[in-house]
C-alpha cells in the first residue's frame, strides 16, 4: 500500500512540474529562513543557561527617577560587595568584576589581552569548571591567575601552565601572577567573558578608593540564598543604600528627582543573570531585547503561512482534474480516510523534501548568515535534539497546514456526484482570494515594516551628536600607562602632514571601535545645597579643534593659556547648569575640599557619546594631567581616506611598536552603536523580499490553473469577438482585485506596528503617507508582472484549439 501511495504521489509530481517546483522551492525558502531564524532565537533565549546556579545569581543596579525619566546604572564602588555579605541582605555569595589592562606577557611573547579582577566567590558563583590546577579556590591568593583554555594555549601552547608565571600590564606596571588554574571555555551565549582572572585588590586604585562609596567604577554580581525571595534582598537592599548612601531629600528635589514607591529617591535593585541579556540598558555584553526575537518569530511564521498557502491554493486548484481518479478509487472501496491520506501523503512527501533541501542550503549559507547579520552560530546546532524535534514537529505542523484542508476536500467528494461530472463548491474563489489578501497583507506590511525602519537607521546614523564625524579616526592606545607621551608624539610627527588637522586624545572612545569598546564613568559631588551629577572623561590639548565643536563660551584646552595648568574641565551645557549661575567660563568650584579647585575653561553645547537609545547625561571633559590615556583623536582633511589610514597607521607603528592598530574612522564607530537596528533592517528586507516572491510565485501557479479552467471560457469569448486587451484585463481583474483589498488592510497594520515601535526611541522620524503609496504601488506592479505572462497567454491562443473538444 505504501509503495502504491508513494508511486502515485511521484507520478502526480512529476505530471504537475509546476506545481511541485513552487511548492518544494517555496517551501524550502520557507523551511531555510525558518531555521535561521529559530537557530539564531534558540541561542538568544538560551543564554546562560549553562549557569547552575543561574535562578539565584542577580545583578545589583542603580535606580532612580530624574527629571527625564528612569535612570539606570550598573557602576558600583568597592566597599559595596563587602557590605553585601557583612549586613543581612541574604547574599550568600558576592564578586566585583572589572576589566582593566589591555597587555599580558609570559616569557618572550606578549598578547593583546584583558585582565577581568573578581572576588574568590566568582568561581563558586558563576559555572566556569576547572579542568586543570586548583579547583577549590584558584584565587586564594592576589598573586594567583585563572586562565581559560584559550587563553592558555595562545600563551603556552601545549605546555602545562599550571605554576607557570606570567605578567599582567596595569596602570603602566607590569604585576607577576602565578597561574593556579585552568578553565573550561565559556560557551558563546554566555553573558560573563574574560580570558584571564585575577583578585580585585590587583587593581592599582583599590587601595586608594576601596572605602569610598562615591567612585562608582564596576558592576557587581550577587547570588542569594536559597530561602531569600528577590523582592526580599531588596526590601534589606534599601536599608543599606540608607546606611550607607543615604538620600538628601532636599537636594534630590531641587534637582528634579522623584522618590519611588517606597519613598527612596535612588536605591539599589536586583536584576536576574537570565534577564540581563534582555536589558539592553543594564548589561555590559552585547544584548537583545526581547520583543526583537518575538518579531523574528512572528517573521518566520508568516513566511511559513505564505509558503503554506501556496500549498492550499494550488492542491484545491489541481483537486478537480483528479476527480475521476478519486471516484473510481471510491467505487473500489476505498474510504475517506484513504482518500485524505493519500492526497495528505503526496503533500507530506513535498514538505519533506523541503525540509531536506532546507537543511542543505542553511548548511551552505551559514556562514553568510553569520557575516551578515554579525553572529556566530554553526550548523552543529542543527544536531541539538531539541532542534531536531522543533524541526520535526515544525514539519508535521506545515503538512498539516498546508494539505489538510485540500485532503479533506477531496475525501469529502460523492463518488456518484465526481462520476456523473456534477461536483461544485460553493464560492470556489473565496479560499483562493481570502489567501491571495492574506500573502500580500502580510508582504505589503513587511514592505512598509522595512521602508520605515531603514528611514530610522538612517535617522539615528545622521543625526547630530554635537560634534563632526566626518573625517576623524580614533586608534584604541594599548600600552595607557605611555598614553599621553603616545598622543604628543603623534601630534608633533604629524603636525607636517597637510592631510592632518589636528590631534587629541582621551580615555573614552567615541561610538563602538574596532577594539568593540565604549565606556565613560560617572561622578556626583555636593556643591552648596546641589548635587552635581554627569558622566566624565579626560581629554588632551586640542580637544575642541578635533571634534569641531564651538564653545559657546571660554576656550578649549590649549598651552596657550597658562591658567589651565591647573584642573580644568570644560562642560557641557546640561552639565554647567546644574550649577545654578549666569556665567560659568572661568568658574572655580571644590568638588572635594581636600581636592585643588576645578576651573570650567569652556562650556559646549550637550554632545551625545552614547546612542539615541541610551538617556545622555550632562558631561565634564578633564584636561588630562596623568600619564594615562586610551585613545588617539585625529581629524584629517583630505579626499584619500585610505592613503590617510595607511600614513597614520605607519606613523603610530613608529611612535607603539609591536602592537596591533585598531584605528578606526568615528563614522564607522557611530554606525557600531546602531548595529541592532541595521541588523533588524536588514532582516526586515530580506523576511519582505521572501514575502514577495514567494506570494509571486504561488499567484503565478494559481494563475495558470484558473485560466486552464476557464479555457474554454475565453475561447469562447473570443469567438464572440473580445479582444486581446479585454480579455488580458478579464483575467488581470481576478487577481488585482485581492491585492488592492490586502492593500487596505495592511496600510492601517503597518502603521499602527511601525508607530508603535517607534515609540521605543526618544529621537524618531515621522511615518510619511509617501511609503504606503510605494508599498502599494509596487504590490499592483508586481501583481501585474507575475500574472501577465499566463494573461498574454491566455488572450493570444487559438480559441480553436480550446473549443474543439466541445
Amino acid at each position: 500500500m505504501f509503495r502504491n501511495y508513494l508511486l502515485l504521489a511521484l507520478r502526480n509530481m512529476r505530471k504537475n512540474k509546476l506545481r511541485t517546483f513552487i511548492n518544494v522551492a517555496g517551501m524550502a525558502v520557507a523551511f531555510a529562513c525558518s531555521v535561521f531564524i529559530l537557530l539564531l532565537v534558540y541561542r538568544q533565549l538560551t543564554y546562560d543557561d549553562f549557569e547552575v546556579n543561574k535562578n539565584a545569581i542577580y545583578k545589583v543596579y542603580n535606580y532612580a527617577l530624574g527629571p527625564n525619566g528612569e535612570e539606570l546604572g550598573t557602576s558600583m564602588a568597592y566597599p559595596l560587595t563587602p557590605a553585601l555579605k557583612t549586613e543581612n541582605i541574604g547574599v550568600e555569595k558576592a564578586t566585583s568584576i572589572q576589566t582593566r589592562g589591555k597587555l599580558v606577557r609570559s616569557g618572550e611573547k606578549t598578547l593583546d589581552m584583558s585582565t577581568t579582577m573578581v572576588d574568590p566567590d566568582f568561581l563558586q558563583m558563576f559555572t566556569f569548571p576547572v579542568v586543570k590546577g586548583n579547583a577549590v579556590n584558584p584565587l586564594s591568593s592576589v598573586s594567583n591567575a585563572v586562565l581559560t583554555q584559550n587563553s592558555a594555549e595562545k600563551l603556552f601552547g601545549k605546555e602545562d601552565p599550571i605554576g607557570k608565571s606570567i605578567e599582567v600590564k596595569l596602570a603602566g606596571e607590569w604585576c607577576r601572577l602565578i597561574v593556579s588554574a585552568v578553565v573550561k571555555d565559556f560557551p558563546k551565549n554566555s553573558t560573563i567573558q574574560f580570558s584571564l582572572l585575577a583578585r580585585t585588590e590587583l587593581d592599582p586604585d583599590y587601595a586608594k578608593i576601596s572605602n569610598y562609596w562615591d567612585n562608582l567604577n564596576h558592576p557587581v554580581y550577587v547570588q542569594l540564598k536559597n530561602n531569600v525571595t528577590q523582592q526580599q534582598a531588596e526590601n534589606r537592599l534599601r536599608l543599606l543604600a540608607k546606611k550607607y548612601t543615604p538620600d538628601d531629600a532636599g537636594a534630590e528635589k531641587k534637582n528634579g528627582y522623584i522618590a519611588d514607591k517606597n519613598g527612596d529617591y535612588h536605591s539599589y535593585r536586583l536584576l536576574p543573570l537570565t534577564q540581563e541579556h534582555f536589558s539592553p540598558g543594564l548589561s555590559n555584553s552585547s544584548s537583545v531585547n526581547k520583543s526583537f526575537l518575538y518579531v523574528l518569530a512572528l517573521i518566520s511564521c508568516v513566511i511559513l503561512l505564505i509558503a503554506s498557502f501556496n500549498f492550499v491554493n494550488l492542491n484545491v486548484g489541481l483537486s478537480f482534474t483528479r476527480t475521476k481518479e478519486i471516484g473510481i478509487r471510491k467505487c473500489l472501496g476505498a474510504g475517506k480516510q484513504q482518500i485524505w491520506l493519500q492526497v495528505w501523503g503526496e503533500s507530506f512527501i513535498m514538505v519533506f523534501v523541503s525540509m531536506l533541501i532546507s537543511i542543505g542550503i542553511v548548511t551552505l549559507l551559514i556562514k553568510n548568515f553569520n557575516d551578515v547579520f554579525d553572529n556566530t552560530m554553526d550548523a552543529g546546532l542543527l544536531f541539538n535534539p531539541i532542534i531536531i524535534a522543533i524541526l520535526l514537529l515544525l514539519m508535521i505542523v506545515v503538512s498539516f497546514i498546508a494539505s489538510g484542508y485540500p485532503s479533506s476536500v477531496m475525501a469529502k467528494l460523492k463518488t456518484v456526484e465526481i462520476l456523473k461530472g456534477k461536483i461544485s463548491l460553493k464560492k470556489p474563489g473565496a479560499l483562493r482570494n481570502g489567501l491571495i489578501v492574506t500573502q500580500f497583507v502580510i508582504a505589503i506590511v513587511l514592505m512598509c515594516s522595512t521602508i520605515i525602519i531603514f528611514q530610522q537607521f538612517d535617522y539615528l546614523r545622521s543625526a547630530p551628536l554635537g560634534y563632526n564625524t566626518t573625517s576623524l579616526i580614533s586608534i584604541p592606545i594599548k600600552n595607557d600607562d605611555k598614553g599621553k607621551e603616545i598622543v604628543s608624539q603623534m601630534r608633533t610627527r604629524l603636525a607636517t602632514q597637510a592631510s592632518i588637522v589636528s590631534v587629541t586624545g582621551s580615555d573614552a572612545n567615541l561610538g563602538i571601535g574596532e577594539d568593540r569598546s565604549s565606556s565613560t564613568s560617572v561622578t556626583c559631588f555636593t556643591y552648596g545645597d546641589k548635587t552635581i551629577c554627569g558622566q566624565t572623561i579626560n581629554a588632551d590639548y586640542d580637544f575642541l579643534k578635533t571634534l569641531g565643536i564651538k564653545p559657546t563660551s571660554g576656550h578649549d584646552f590649549s598651552m596657550d593659556y597658562a591658567a589651565d595648568t591647573g584642573t580644568t574641565l570644560i562642560a557641557t551645557q546640561s552639565y554647567a547648569d546644574q550649577f545654578g549661575k549666569n556665567t560659568i567660563a572661568g568658574f572655580s568650584y571644590y568638588a572635594d575640599s581636600s581636592q585643588p579647585k576645578i576651573k570650567i575653561a569652556g562650556v559646549i553645547p550637550d554632545i551625545r557619546l552614547k546612542s539615541f537609545n541610551e538617556q545622555q547625561k550632562p558631561l565634564a571633559i578633564f584636561l588630562n594631567r596623568s600619564k594615562y590615556m586610551n585613545y588617539v583623536w585625529i581629524k584629517v582633511n583630505t579626499s584619500n581616506l585610505v592613503a590617510t589610514m595607511d600614513l597614520i597607521k605607519k606613523t603610530y607603528a613608529s611612535v607603539d611598536p609591536g602592537v596591533e592598530f585598531n584605528g578606526s574612522y568615528v563614522n564607522e564607530n557611530i554606525d557600531r552603536m546602531y548595529h541592532g537596528e541595521q541588523v533588524m533592517a536588514n532582516l526586515f528586507s530580506v523576511a519582505a523580499a521572501i514575502a514577495i516572491i514567494l506570494s509571486c510565485m504561488g499567484l503565478f501557479g494559481i494563475a495558470s490553473i484558473v485560466i486552464r479552467q476557464r479555457v474554454k471560457e475565453i475561447g469562447v469569448r473570443k469567438v464572440l469577438g473580445a479582444s486581446v486587451n479585454g480579455i488580458i484585463a478579464l483575467v488581470s481583474k481576478v487577481f488585482i482585485k485581492p491585492v488592492i483589498i490586502a492593500l487596505l488592510i495592511a496600510i492601517p497594520v503597518a502603521w499602527w506596528s511601525m508607530n508603535k515601535w517607534l515609540q521605543n526611541y526618544s529621537l524618531r522620524i515621522k511615518i510619511e503617507w509617501w511609503v504606503f503609496v510605494l508599498a502599494g504601488v509596487a504590490a499592483i506592479v508586481i501583481t501585474a508582472c507575475t500574472i501577465s505572462f499566463q494573461a498574454i497567454k491566455a488572450a493570444i491562443a487559438n480559441p480553436v484549439k480550446s473549443l474543439r473538444t466541445e
